[in-house]
């Protein structure tokens, strides 16, 4: 049964999982590799408190895997799920984003580049079905069968409003 949220807005219910900057900070960590609390903890800065409580939020979404693997006591490894591995287009785009409008060309602190070519990747962009790069204009925004009442209105407003 699909999880109840507060908003019929796909956005609203991302940012209600990934409302601020340390649970993106650990989803980045985790697609580096960091598996452990204390290398997480070490790269990010994090409180420990802060971390410890991000972890259980997203190993309680089903983003995360908490697996034991202690010898001599209680120690855990953090590990993307499939649910976690689908955010990589996500986190590529802010990457991108950041290296061209918080950093600009030519002082982008970490690039990302095709592994086969050494290449940077082309910038994400949504296409059509035949390859066509498709713009805002191109896109609509339509009710799903779980939109509230109050969604149905303000999609309707805003279809108003472009037309």
């Amino acid at each position: 049964m699909a999880k109840r949220h507060t908003h019929t807005c796909p956005i609203a219910g991302v940012l209600n999982i990934f409302g601020d900057n340390w649970t993106w900070l650990v989803i980045r960590e985790a697609f580096y590799g960091a598996t452990r609390f204390s290398e997480i903890q070490r790269n990010t800065g994090i409180a420990k408190n802060v971390l410890s409580d991000r972890l259980d939020v997203l190993v309680n979404e089903g983003i995360l895997a908490r697996e034991d693997v202690g010898e001599n006591g209680t120690r855990y490894a953090y590990r993307l799920t499939a649910k976690g591995e689908s955010l990589h287009p996500v986190l590529l785009a802010l990457h991108q984003w950041g290296n061209e409008h918080v950093y600009g060309p030519g002082n982008e602190p970490v690039l990302l580049l095709e592994r086969a070519t050494g290449k940077p990747l082309q910038p994400l962009a949504p296409t059509s079905r035949n390859g066509r790069r498709l713009t805002r204009a191109d896109i609509l925004t339509r009710p799903g069968p779980g939109a509230s009442k109050a969604t149905v209105r303000r999609l309707a407003e805003a279809d108003a409003s472009l037309a």
